[in-house]
């Protein structure tokens, strides 16, 4: 059990807290093949130093050319570095304004997730949470509703397929909580406390406490919520942008401290081995070469 809260913090923290454009894993379009089983030789410094930045391709249009440009900003968006957030913000404000762009970025979301490209997944699903549109939130709602895997490879006693869903639907709860409506708030208060993943449950908690300002009342609120074993999540530490490893670590230690049930056991020591008769001394000659 200790194990499995370290994994959701872990997860939840790395993968998904941060809503909108943020740098990560390079996407493949949807039915892409990798070319290559080995890794490239150029250094990802010298990938993004020749990339040309603020250069977010548009998205605009109806029917057809509204999926060919969603698709192709989600790749931009899956590529881009965190010098570029602004520039895809201006784009993703102007576009909530089209229906048909909502919708194309909702079924580049159900593609990846058809595919197995979480990668894809989770940027298209920050893209809908970062245009904070009604019609894009109604599309979370369904998706974080959606039934888990239950078949699949299991790892270590996890279900893969299960816990890349939950990790698709912690984003996509993420962006419910970032509406900071009354009535999408009260889907991720429900799902803080149903959800059948801890995953999300997790990363509800921390969204909806992140976008009330880490209030009292919220917290008070949510609290009513909580699964009574899962109450240390209230506390979790958040490490904010621009906040260096020594203040995050003090942080860090105060919840440990708080919550010493999360802390790593101590390692067994080992019976010492008894010494040898007669050392570096053997019973017979050693073999020719």
């Amino acid at each position: 059990m200790q194990s499995s809260k370290w994994r959701v913090i872990t997860r939840a923290g790395a993968a998904v807290v941060v809503l909108g454009i943020a740098p990560v894993s390079v996407a493949l379009a949807a039915g892409e093949e990798p070319g290559s089983i080995e890794g490239s030789s150029i250094p990802p410094s010298k990938v993004i130093a020749e990339r040309p930045l603020y250069r977010p391709p548009p998205l605009t249009g109806q029917g057809d050319e509204a999926r060919k440009n969603a698709k192709a900003f989600v790749t931009w968006a899956g590529e881009s570095v965190s010098l570029e957030q602004e520039a895809g913000r201006k784009v993703l404000r102007e576009a909530a304004k089209n229906p048909e762009i909502v919708k194309a970025l909702t079924e580049e979301a159900l593609e990846a997730q058809r595919n197995g490209d979480t990668s894809r997944g989770l940027v298209a699903l920050g893209l809908l949470g970062e245009m904070r549109t009604y019609d894009g939130a109604k599309f979370l709602v369904e998706f974080v509703r959606m039934p888990l895997p239950r078949e699949g490879t299991y790892i270590e006693g996890e279900l893969q397929e299960e816990a890349l869903q939950a990790m698709l639907q912690a984003k996509a709860v993420a962006g419910l909580a970032y509406m900071r409506s009354a009535d999408f708030d009260r889907e991720v208060l429900y799902q803080a406390g149903k959800h059948p993943s801890v995953i999300v449950r997790a990363e509800a908690i921390s969204a909806y406490l992140w976008n009330q300002g880490d209030s009292l009342e919220a917290r008070k609120l949510l609290s009513s919520y909580v699964r009574p074993e899962e109450r240390l999540f209230l506390d979790r530490v958040r490490r904010v942008a621009g906040e260096g490893a020594e203040t995050f670590n003090k942080k860090l230690a105060l919840y440990l401290e708080a919550h010493p049930e999360l802390k790593a056991p101590k390692p067994e020591p080992k019976e010492p081995r008894p010494p040898e008769e007669k050392p570096y001394i053997f019973d017979e000659n050693p073999p020719e070469f």
